[in-house]
């Protein structure tokens, strides 16, 4: 019984630290579950669900971050990845314009992070990459 409810907090834990990653980073998160919040763990899923209340209220505010590049209005990058994240970093050079992997949390990750080529969707990189080239994104 304790270790199921260990494994249970544990579960509810990770997807909260996946869940404020991804408000921090303007992206949307649906995944949050506090229905697996274990009966006797109260206080956190009191905690989960004033914070769930309160993001909610200020989601209609929040805009995506954008970024001008060559003139063209597009997201910003990401600035932070969870681990084992999949993700898109853009790459004007390729044919495809983009490159998908997966955040291992290697020095690579890091370079494209500081590098600001990081995307959470296709779209955003390839978006991204063609204005760095200085083709309409919108096309």
């Amino acid at each position: 019984m304790l270790q199921s409810l260990e494994l249970a907090q544990k579960n509810v834990l990770q997807q909260y630290a996946e869940f404020l990653i991804a408000r921090a980073n303007d992206a949307n998160y649906t995944k949050l579950d506090i229905s697996l919040v274990p009966k006797n763990a109260h206080d956190l899923k009191v905690l989960l669900e004033e914070f769930l209340k309160e993001a909610n209220l200020h989601s209609e505010i929040r805009q995506p971050l954008t970024k001008e590049i060559n003139g063209f209005v597009v997201r910003a990058p990401e600035t932070a990845l969870p681990p084992k994240c999949k993700y898109y970093v853009a790459r004007p050079d390729l044919p495809k314009k983009y490159l998908q992997t997966t955040n291992c949390q290697e020095i690579a990750d890091q370079h494209h992070l500081k590098m600001g080529l990081v995307f959470l969707s296709q779209d955003d990189a390839v978006a991204y990459a063609n204005a760095m080239c200085g083709i309409d994104p919108e096309k």
